[in-house]
C-alpha cells in the first residue's frame, strides 16, 4: 500500500514536467552515461523502450547501435510468474504495443539473448533513493530478473525523482548506481 501511493505520486509528478525540460535532462543524463565505467565496458545493454511519462531512453539505443553494442530489450510474461526474456534490438519495426504506451519486443527466438549474455542493465523506474532502491510500476518484473543476474545494473533518472529513501521490501535488490542530469549517485554498499 505504501508503495502504491509513492508509484501514484511519481506518475503524476512525471507527467506534468514540460516535454521540453524531460529533453533537456534527457540529453544530460545521456551524456553521463556514455562516460561512465558501466557503459565503456559493456557490449550488450538492456534497457526499455521508455513509456511516455519516462525519459527518452530512443537516444541511448541509438548511441550503442552507433557504438556498435547490441541492445535488448524485455518482454513481460505476466502468465509466466511475471518473468522477462530479452531479445536483441535492431529496429523499430521489431516493436509491439502490448499495454497503453507500453512497447515490447516481437517474440523472435532467433533474437533471445540469455541473461548471463547482458553486460549493463539499465532498470526502469519511476522514484529512486541514493542507496539504489527503486519504486517501479509493481509488477516485479525486474525484481524477479534481478535476483540471478550478477552483471552491471544502473538506472537513469532525473533529479527529481530521488528521494532519501524508497521503502523496500527484503527481496527488493538495489543497482549499482543512479544517474541523473547532475551526479552519479552510487550504491554505498557495493
Amino acid at each position: 500500500m505504501y508503495k502504491d501511493t509513492f508509484r501514484v505520486l511519481s506518475k503524476r509528478i512525471l507527467k506534468h514536467i514540460p516535454k521540453q525540460e524531460k529533453k533537456q535532462y534527457a540529453e544530460e543524463i545521456t551524456t553521463q552515461l556514455l562516460l561512465s565505467e558501466w557503459w565503456v565496458r559493456a557490449e550488450v545493454i538492456a534497457i526499455t523502450v521508455a513509456r511516455e511519462i519516462e525519459l527518452d531512453t530512443m537516444p541511448i539505443i541509438e548511441k550503442a547501435w552507433k557504438q556498435d553494442k547490441t541492445v535488448v530489450i524485455p518482454k513481460c510474461y505476466p502468465d509466466e510468474d511475471n518473468t522477462m526474456r530479452f531479445y536483441q534490438f535492431t529496429n523499430k519495426n521489431e516493436l509491439e504495443n502490448v499495454f497503453l504506451d507500453l512497447y515490447e519486443p516481437k517474440e523472435d527466438p532467433k533474437k533471445l539473448v540469455s541473461s548471463q549474455d547482458i553486460d549493463l542493465i539499465i532498470v526502469p523506474g519511476l522514484l529512486f533513493d541514493y542507496q539504489g532502491y527503486r519504486i517501479g510500476y509493481g509488477g516485479g518484473y525486474y525484481d524477479r530478473f534481478l535476483t540471478s543476474y550478477n552483471q552491471d545494473k544502473i538506472s537513469i533518472a532525473m533529479e527529481l525523482q530521488l528521494v532519501k529513501h524508497v521503502p523496500h521490501e527484503v527481496f527488493d535488490l538495489p543497482v549499482d548506481a543512479v544517474i541523473t542530469e547532475k551526479n552519479i549517485y552510487k550504491n554505498p554498499d557495493i
